[in-house]
């Protein structure tokens, strides 16, 4: 057990140091118990793994990782964040977590495998306490890099579905599907509002556009990353994987929940979108032929605008989360 007591960041910090700090403490340090203090009882954890009620779940679920994977590290890479007034403050935190699998965990026993994952926690802190949390992670990466079958895996994550996530899974199929796709103009350009712009740009790359979106927004060198294993390089690339997604899921709705932007350099910015899809399992994803079954996706992006044109992306959701919906 950790030897602190109390943690060291509190609501008169900077929020930046705050989100890097306290994950130093939770994880770094193993201060575990300190989740108590940084997240209220009544705070939820959304992600499509399984929704997480309260500080006292959400330490055992730390618990759960740390003895399956106990030299993990949780590597900061970026905050974006926003002062949404009376709501808080919102941040999206990108990390990079190496570790070693040297216990049993949640897709079998321990395979003394080093692997890396990606995530992107959505964070609303008020008074110095995490609220809410949207933890998006790949974990087809983390399944495939550990040496275990991604359709046994996914059919394991839907058999433990419970019902307040498959609950929420239906209501955001419904809020999504009424909600439908934006209009779609010919050219996105981060001259408008990032909102304007992030709805435009994933609207465009999701549903089936009429022409190439990736050449209006994407610089000709832009590199995106999937996850730690996958990186796509060029903007033809981008436009490809965005194409195989087009081909596997028919979509129904698009919707952009919350943006954050940050200045870059003396004329970019950086964009931090969390956003979600509905829509028709149509071709193959995965391995997994056209079901015919809906599905819902809920990923976050942040990108890098340099000169009007995305030179980098992060985009991540879990794919085998996806896939769970489908086997």
């Amino acid at each position: 057990m950790s030897l602190l007591h109390n943690g060291a960041y509190g609501a008169d910090d900077d929020i930046v140091d705050y989100i890097l700090g306290i994950t130093f403490e939770i994880w770094e340090e193993r201060g575990i118990e300190l989740i108590q203090q940084y997240y209220g009882p009544e705070t939820t954890v959304y992600a499509l793994d399984g929704i997480v009620r309260g500080a006292a779940a959400m330490i055992n679920g730390t618990r759960s990782m740390l003895a399956a994977f106990p030299d993990r590290l949780l590597l900061p890479d970026d905050v974006i964040w926003s002062d949404d007034g009376d709501a808080g403050f919102y941040t999206s935190h990108r990390i990079a977590s190496p570790m070693t699998n040297s216990g049993p965990s949640a897709y079998g026993p321990a395979t003394d495998r080093k692997v890396n994952i990606l995530t992107i926690a959505d964070c609303v802190v008020s008074d110095g306490v995490i609220t809410k949390e949207w933890l998006i992670r790949d974990n087809h990466a983390l399944v495939t890099q550990l040496g275990f079958d991604p359709l046994a895996a996914a059919k394991a994550i839907a058999a433990k579905r419970n019902e307040e996530t498959s609950d929420w899974i239906a209501a955001e199929i419904v809020r999504l599907k009424g909600q439908g796709i934006l209009e779609r103009r010919a050219t996105p350009s981060s001259s408008d509002t990032p909102r304007d712009f992030s709805e435009q740009v994933l609207s465009a790359l999701w549903a089936e556009p009429g022409d190439s979106a990736a050449e209006s927004v994407y610089a000709p060198y832009a590199v995106m990353q999937r996850s730690p294993v996958t990186l796509l390089s060029g903007r033809t690339s981008i436009d490809q994987h965005y194409a195989t997604l087009r081909n596997a899921i028919s979509v129904e709705g698009v919707a952009v929940d919350h943006v954050a932007t940050q200045p870059f350099g003396e004329n970019g910015q950086q964009i931090a979108v969390r956003w979600t899809v509905a829509g028709t399992h149509s071709g193959d994803y995965l391995g997994c032929s056209a079901t015919g079954k809906t599905v819902f996706v809920l990923g976050a992006t942040h990108w890098r605008i340099v000169g009007g044109k995305i030179i980098r992306e992060w985009t991540i959701f879990d794919s085998l989360g996806v896939l769970s919906q489908i086997v």
